[in-house]
């Protein structure tokens, strides 16, 4: 039997001298094989003349064994390649009889074809293998049967008539560690995304003395929910609420979650310059996200990801001043750092065809840090409307190990997010219904680093109490 070499073909040579051959041995010795090349050096076929084993008691032995040393060239030794191997032959076996293809690479077993039992049929079998750093890729190749040595059964064969071995992929560590780094940004994003919710929840962009009050909001930030302040006397502020969220990013997919957050402020006593100092929790229990990478196979860029459940933490401290040169009018000037953790489970990519290099995300936690000065403003008119106008610059310092991976045939691989820098701006408008209502809209914008543009819409009605 001879196997059609119609298939994509590369070169192999016997004479040692040139890069790729078949060592001599009692499975391919020299004359018994020939082989053939594909134009674009990327696949192999051996055609062998004797490449079998056959025990029993014909044969005289209860075990017989052939091998070949293949040594195929790579085309590409600077990053990672995936052959396909493909062995095609015959095989005979009675009850008691055994017959198996081991391949070696390295002195490891790579691939196995066995059969045991009656059988008289063609072989057709093969899997992938993997190199890296190397012009040559070294197989070793071990036909075997077993049979006991019985003159009234047949003899055990097996006839091993073609290898061909053909590139079915190639990446470089560049281009899987920048998938990696992919998932850290985008696992950054998350908190990035959050940060402001959480931070509207504690009262940001709205008067520093707005007295006692909850209230209900939403905005186009996909966001809708609760909040509130009491002033409990002695300097005592106690901020919270509570949201719905649809996150929507450009980064990452964010399934919709609860957003909740607290804090508490002391405030030195009223004067024109006052001092505070703030300190806070806020996260969500239930973040459910779809991750992403894509990298580049050859010439064709591959997406892979999967979905991650946990959940989100931060906790934050902010201090600052306090200047309200007369009661229409009123400056906060205030630096905060926030310390952001989110922790997710991990998950493995479905390898196929086309995804050769599919990843097992190992699940764990990465944090960053946030800091940011904040400058406000907020004027009463003599009417029923205030307003506040606000802005914010600041940093997002990246975890260097935010995220951990397996690839297959490249190995552990860690992604790494980016630092970034931010700027925010914001305004509101309040009206005053009655001596408990009122209606406040905003408008706020956020830039950040690499990214888009924010904008967010929003409106509360406020009770005090």
């Amino acid at each position: 039997m001879r196997h059609s070499t119609s298939f994509a073909l590369c070169l192999l040579s016997i004479a040692a001298t040139t890069p790729g051959r078949a060592d001599a041995a009692d499975g391919c010795a020299d004359g018994t094989f020939s082989s053939v090349t594909s134009p674009d050096g990327n696949a192999t076929s051996v055609l062998f003349d004797d490449f079998s084993a056959t025990a029993g008691g014909g044969a005289g032995t209860s075990r017989a064994t052939s091998t070949c040393q293949l040594n195929i060239p790579v085309t590409r030794a600077d990053g990672f390649s995936v052959y396909g191997v493909d062995y095609r032959g015959f095989v005979t076996t009675e009850d008691g009889q055994a017959a198996q293809i081991v391949t070696l690479q390295d002195g490891r077993q790579v691939l196995k074809y066995q059969v045991a039992g009656p059988l008289q049929d063609d072989v057709a079998t093969g899997g992938k293998v993997g190199t890296s750093g190397s012009d040559t890729l070294g197989l070793t190749v071990v036909v075997e049967t077993t049979a006991p040595i019985d003159p009234d059964n047949p003899d055990a064969s097996l006839l091993l008539d073609t290898v061909d071995i053909t590139r079915l992929g190639f990446t470089t560590l560049s281009s899987v560690t920048a998938s990696t780094d992919q998932l850290a940004r985008q696992r950054q994003a998350i908190a990035a995304e959050l940060i402001g919710t959480a931070q509207g929840l504690l009262g940001e962009g709205e008067r520093f003395d707005a007295g006692s009050a909850i209230s209900l909001f939403g905005s186009s930030s996909a966001a809708a929910g609760f909040k509130g302040r009491w002033e409990a006397g002695s300097g005592i502020t106690v901020l919270g609420g509570a949201a719905i969220v649809n996150p929507d990013d450009d980064n990452v997919s964010v399934d919709t979650l609860a957003l909740l957050a607290g804090a508490v402020r002391y405030t030195t006593p009223q004067a024109t310059w006052r001092a505070f100092g703030e300190v806070g929790l806020w996260g969500s229990p239930n973040v459910t996200a779809d991750l992403s990478r894509r990298y580049l196979n050859v010439d064709n860029i591959v997406s892979a990801g999967g979905t991650a459940d946990g959940s989100l933490l931060s906790s934050y401290g902010r201090i600052g001043a306090v200047f309200a040169p007369d009661q229409a009018n009123e400056f906060v000037l205030s630096a905060r750092f926030t310390k952001a953790w989110l922790d997710l489970d991990g998950y493995s990519e479905t390898a196929t065809d086309r995804n050769l290099f599919a990843a097992t995300v190992h699940g764990g936690t990465s944090s960053e840090n946030i800091v940011s000065a904040e400058l406000a403003w907020s004027h009463q008119t003599e009417g029923r409307l205030d307003y506040t106008l606000s802005g914010a610059v600041g940093r997002i310092v990246a975890d260097d190990k935010a995220v951990r991976a397996s690839v297959d045939w490249v190995g552990d691989v860690s992604g790494r997010a980016r630092d970034q820098t931010f700027a925010s701006a914001g305004s509101r408008i309040g009206v005053r219904l009655d001596d408990v209502w009122r209606l406040d809209t905003s408008v706020a914008a956020t830039f950040r680093q690499y990214d888009d543009p924010e904008w967010n819409v929003g409106a509360q009605l406020k009770a005090a109490f």
